[in-house]
């Protein structure tokens, strides 16, 4: 059969007509759907509410016994072996860049960064050896606005305008946590404000002297109680005891647990130390131990009551 050849030119122009709307509409909608994707997310962003301040815009810098590492941020800090002191950092970074946040503050600019820093303290009981601490932190500066804190556990200061900035000195004191127990358990004439480690050489003279007055029931002059101090004397009593080998390996050993134990309410402590500031505005506060921040806490799941074994 043969083609018209006028018919066979329509039809091949229709169709070739018919293939260019078909990709232009296929176009259209394609753009139409990345429109609507665009929208759907900008409106997910704004009922999930203020954008996040970046974890990483906050400057940090470690501090142990010795010596103060350089400023950084927390994804590339230096935080040792110990996975409790590690996850306390992360969480209270990560709580203050939320705060932050929250009020659309972020510490973005050159000059916020440059004014803002976190110093994380790591101190034990007591020291590895019998040199003196590296100088502790000071936190000097004082906001116009914002609020500023002081306590054995945390000093921040935070200032909301123009500029805004944030300090602070973050404690992660063992011998502060053994102080606080002390307390909660009833002991009195204990120092108020930020507990120091002991020397080396003094924390293995008061384990002596309590394993053999104690545990070898050694006659002593003087009560135990007046001859070592309250905090060590919590620890000691809840230590394991035993003749083989020195009491104070027991006893260290009894410190980290303790720490371990108290490390999730000790964190709770310290975030709430941190609300407290943020909900302030011009406020001055202190607390010198541990009895002063029930208003912060509960004090019953703050002590720790089991034997530390």
């Amino acid at each position: 059969m043969k083609l018209n050849t006028t018919e066979t030119t329509r039809g091949i122009i229709l169709r070739s007509g018919w293939e260019t709307i078909s990709y232009s509409l296929r176009l259209q909608m394609l753009r139409f759907s990345l429109f609507m994707t665009s929208i759907v997310a900008t409106s997910t962003s704004i009922a999930g509410g203020v954008s996040q301040c970046p974890v990483d815009t906050i400057p940090i810098q470690i501090v142990n016994e010795i010596e103060s590492d350089p400023e950084t941020v927390l994804s590339a800090a230096d935080m040792g072996s110990d996975p409790h002191f590690r996850a306390f950092v992360t969480a209270i970074t990560k709580h203050v860049a939320a705060r932050l946040a929250g009020e659309n503050r972020c510490i973005g600019s050159a000059d916020s960064k440059k004014r803002s820093l976190l110093q994380f303290v790591d101190w034990p009981a007591s020291t590895s050896g019998n040199k003196p601490l590296a100088p502790a932190p000071s936190l000097g500066t004082r906001p116009s606005g914002g609020c500023r804190i002081s306590s054995p556990w945390i000093d921040l200061a935070f200032e909301r305008k123009p500029v805004p900035w944030i300090r602070g000195i973050v404690r992660w004191n063992r011998r502060q946590l053994l102080v606080d127990q002390a307390v909660l358990a009833g002991a009195r004439n204990l120092p108020t404000g930020v507990a120091m480690p002991l020397k080396s050489s003094e924390f293995e003279h008061f384990a002596e002297d309590y394993a053999n007055s104690e545990i070898l029931r050694e006659p002593a002059g003087k009560p135990i109680e007046e001859r070592v101090s309250p905090d060590l004397l919590w620890l000691f009593r809840r230590s394991w005891q035993t003749t083989r080998g020195p009491f104070s390996g027991g006893a260290r050993r009894s410190m980290n647990i303790a720490m371990e134990k108290g490390s999730e309410r000790y964190t709770q402590l310290v975030i709430a130390a941190i609300d407290r500031c943020f909900a302030s505005d011009g406020a001055d506060i202190r607390y010198n131990t541990i009895l002063d921040v029930a208003d912060l806490i509960s004090l019953e799941q703050y002590k720790i009551n089991a034997p530390i074994r």
